[in-house]
């Protein structure tokens, strides 16, 4: 720890002497002043710059600009009222009229030969009095610090544990954080400032942040969170790493890549879509994998909705019929911040006028799949949606949904997805929106998966089982003045903790908070775990019959269950679902697109499954 001088140093190692330059044009005349303390127990240098400025020749009402000529603005004006001349005044570098002068500090690791150099680019200001302009400038100036505080360093790697032996060597790869920083933490001793904190980013695997060592008692390094969303932990993990003193070295990050390459599509939509209201569909491709991935997005869309490019916020590259189409290149886990914001597309539809309330709107995006893809199974998803009189827009939504208020779900059911739809019902522009999720105590957080978004989205653990989406800057309109692009979704899966006995009930609740508002609080989901495998099932005498099979525009199921029933895709998605009150329906098919479909009929004890095609 630095050690106390008791002096006048203990608080001003030093001032300089005033240092000033004038410069005069016509009637104009500009004096640029500025004077430099050093602060050792904060560790900068201040420095104060005044422009004292003179009309010799003034009048009332004459009005002086003063120009930032960084920026080009206008940072103070300045009137005689009074009519005096000469007119003086004082004014700082920020335009304000003050004699205490402008502010800001040199810390003492910008040191250079045992001098703290000003920076001029503070002080250059353009002044405008009439016909006088001139720029004033001022010279650099420096201040010889006798007590300059000490820095040293933390270092590490940050890599890609490939070979899995927790250390950086061949066949590693680097991870060079591009959309953020390690965070390094420091404590403070009196008479030190407190608490501070310093970023870095790494150079290939290698990285080296520069910390204070007066004062210090200890320094913390830690990833921030968001990167447990992208990456797997190795169980040789250490982070965060706490240091006493300094230098500290051998802070190393192995991250575990999950693939080479894990192409995914899917799409988030308002959740249900109101009778003859247009409405924005999100759907997104993205690559959790670590090498880059190229191809097209593809998404049929329903024959009864309407395509307008030009009021959607990223049109398709082409359009083939019912077909979108769109480009991506270079797709990796961290592109876009994170995979999740790789490739977000919004295209504006609406309904036809043969849409009634009751039907479903039905869609499937899908991609092409990359030769080296460990999943091809996720590169095609099909989804449906209802069309409603009305709906509360914020809400939570989980698949499976489950049967009956109680959501019964099968006992080895272990993957629950949720998507949390948010919507702007205010009067004005969101700036921010916020989601704030508190994760069962039956759910593992360290499962958690984020799937995709419907705008740019960052991610952050606030404790172990609660997750906050951070959707910054994202100016959500209001339903006002644009209800189609007042919408918003983020969406995520979560593993159940193995061996949960029988009844266990998984509940989820959703705070939304647009900028400083209390929050909306969404409906609560449920899902109980049934036995034995959830449900149990008919005899074969019961068995489901459906016909025609194959079949284009509607079937006809007969033994089904009093409850409900289901439509889903191959892979588990549910794209209808209506309650039956008899063994036998009619189900309208024609707005699927091709391919084979499971149809399930469940109540709260029965169920049973069959498999159609849809021509």
């Amino acid at each position: 720890m630095k050690k106390l001088a008791l002096t006048l140093s203990f608080l001003l190692s030093f001032v300089a002497g005033l240092f000033a330059q004038t410069f005069t044009t016509g009637h104009l005349s500009v004096t640029v002043t500025d004077s430099m303390a050093h602060d050792s127990n904060a560790c900068v240098t201040n420095v104060f710059v005044y422009y004292h400025i003179t009309v010799d020749s003034s009048y009332t009402g004459q009005t002086v600009y003063v120009v930032d000529t960084n920026s080009a603005s206008v940072v103070g004006t300045f009137t005689n009222t009074s009519g005096v001349s000469p007119w003086s005044f004082v004014t700082n570098a920020g335009g304000a009229s003050s004699s205490s002068g402008s502010y800001y500090g040199l810390h003492d690791y910008s040191i250079t030969g045992g001098y703290a150099h000003s920076m001029t680019y503070y002080a250059i200001k353009k002044v405008a009095a009439g016909l006088d302009t001139l720029i004033a400038t001022g010279a650099p100036d420096s201040l010889l610090v006798t007590d300059p505080c000490e820095y040293s360093t933390v270092s590490g790697h940050t890599f890609s544990d490939n070979n899995g032996n927790c250390v950086y060597d061949a066949g590693d790869d680097a991870l060079l954080f591009p959309f953020g920083h390690l965070l390094l933490t420091e404590v403070y001793a009196a008479p030190g400032s407190g608490i501070n904190n310093y970023s870095g980013s790494s150079s290939g695997a290698a990285y080296s942040i520069l910390a204070q060592k007066s004062w210090m008692t200890s320094c913390t390094l830690s990833v921030p969170s968001y990167y447990y969303f992208i990456y797997n932990v190795g169980s040789c993990f250490a982070g965060p790493y706490v240091f006493t003193s300094l230098p500290g070295t051998g802070a190393d990050f192995p991250f575990l890549c999950t693939s080479n390459v894990d192409v995914q599509c899917g799409a988030l939509s308002p959740g249900s879509v109101r009778l003859h209201t247009s409405f924005l569909l999100h759907p997104y491709v993205s690559n959790t994998g670590c090498s880059p991935a190229s191809g097209q997005m593809k998404l049929v869309k329903d024959p009864h909705v309407t395509y307008d490019p030009a009021l959607s916020t990223h049109p398709a590259d082409a359009v083939s019929g019912d077909t979108l189409i769109w480009n991506y290149t270079g797709l990796t886990n961290v592109s876009g911040a994170g995979y999740w914001n790789s490739f977000l597309a919004g295209i504006h539809l609406t309904p036809d006028a043969t849409v009634v309330a009751g039907d479903t709107l039905c869609f499937r995006v899908f991609s092409n799949i990359p030769a080296t893809d460990i999943n091809p199974a996720n590169n095609d998803y099909s989804f449906c949606f209802p069309v409603v009189y009305s709906y509360d827009p914020n809400m939570k939504e989980v698949s499976p949904k489950g049967t009956g208020p109680e959501g019964f779900i099968s006992g080895d059911q272990d993957t629950l997805l949720y998507t949390i739809h948010f919507q702007n019902t205010g009067s004005a522009p969101a700036f921010d929106v916020k989601i704030i999720d508190t994760l069962d105590a039956d759910i593992d957080p360290e499962s958690l998966k984020v799937l995709g978004s419907t705008h740019k989205m960052t991610p952050k653990w606030l404790a172990p089982n609660i997750v906050q989406f951070t959707f910054a800057n994202i100016n959500l309109p209001d339903s006002i003045s644009n209800e189609p692009a007042s919408h918003g979704a983020v969406q995520f899966s979560v593993k159940l903790h193995p061996g949960l006995p029988i009844g266990t009930q998984i509940r989820n609740t959703g705070y939304i908070y647009f900028d400083l508002n209390p929050p909306v609080v969404t409906n609560t989901t449920r899902n109980t775990l049934s036995s034995p495998s959830g449900v149990t099932q008919l005899s074969a005498a019961r068995a489901l019959n459906i016909y025609p099979n194959p079949a284009t525009d509607q079937i006809t199921v007969e033994n089904l269950n009093q409850g409900e029933v289901c439509v889903m895709t191959i892979s588990g998605v549910v794209v209808h679902r209506q309650s039956v009150a008899s063994s036998r329906a009619t189900i309208d098919i024609s707005r699927l697109p091709a391919g084979v479909y499971i149809l399930k009929s469940m109540n709260a004890s029965i169920s049973d499954t069959r498999k159609f095609i849809k021509n």
